[in-house]
């Protein structure tokens, strides 16, 4: 397999590993053992959001095309679009966040794993699994803080044409970080197995 120009460079960590003859923890179903109903759960609960993510950025695509045409051709703005594409916006990014973790497709710079002797890489890249989902849950609890502090105050978005209450954007905001540590969680503690290549 030929090797990047720069070691780690727009490469999963999954990616290079495999590259190097390492077999990473990654969630293809040729690493992972059969799931137990709990990880089935956290997938489909997963694939169901990113399968939302999708319908969202398809809801931007519209509204940004209806948006020119109605400005440019029949010069008739609309004074809502803006704001639910920023709501939409925040959708497609929380939402799309799990699978992406679940499918290990983060970037990561692994000059550092790529350094180590092999017997280290599946330490070293299970405590990265394991601290990101940390980082995951810590981001959840003060994110879902917020939004508890957004219902409890009734606080509005006040750059908008026609305010909302703000947790409606915000909500999504700790669901997306509490689904990405659960998958984090998932990686580092499945073990890898050996794979065809």
């Amino acid at each position: 397999m030929p090797q990047p120009a720069e070691a780690g460079c727009g490469k999963s960590f999954t990616e290079l590993a495999n590259a190097k003859g390492f077999v990473a923890m990654s969630a293809t179903k040729s690493t992972l053992p059969p799931p137990n109903p709990v990880v089935r759960l956290l997938d489909a609960v997963t694939k169901v959001a990113f399968h939302g993510s999708g319908l969202a950025l398809a809801g931007i695509l519209f509204l940004v095309v209806k948006e020119v045409a109605m400005r440019y051709f029949f010069n008739a703005p609309t004074n809502w679009s803006m704001d639910a594409n920023q709501w939409l916006f925040a959708l497609v990014t929380m939402l799309a966040l799990p699978e992406i973790t679940r499918v290990n497709g983060n970037v990561a710079i692994t000059i550092l794993i790529e350094r180590m002797p092999t017997h280290r890489r599946q330490s070293a890249a299970r405590t990265i699994f394991l601290v990101s989902c940390v980082a995951c849950l810590v981001a959840f609890y003060i994110s879902g803080n917020e939004t508890l502090r957004q219902i409890k105050s009734s606080i509005m978005t006040t750059t908008w044409v026609h305010p909302v209450p703000k947790w409606w954007i915000s909500s999504v905001i700790p669901f997306g970080f509490l689904l990405s540590g659960l998958q984090f969680l998932r990686l580092g503690l499945t073990r890898a197995t050996p794979s065809d290549r």
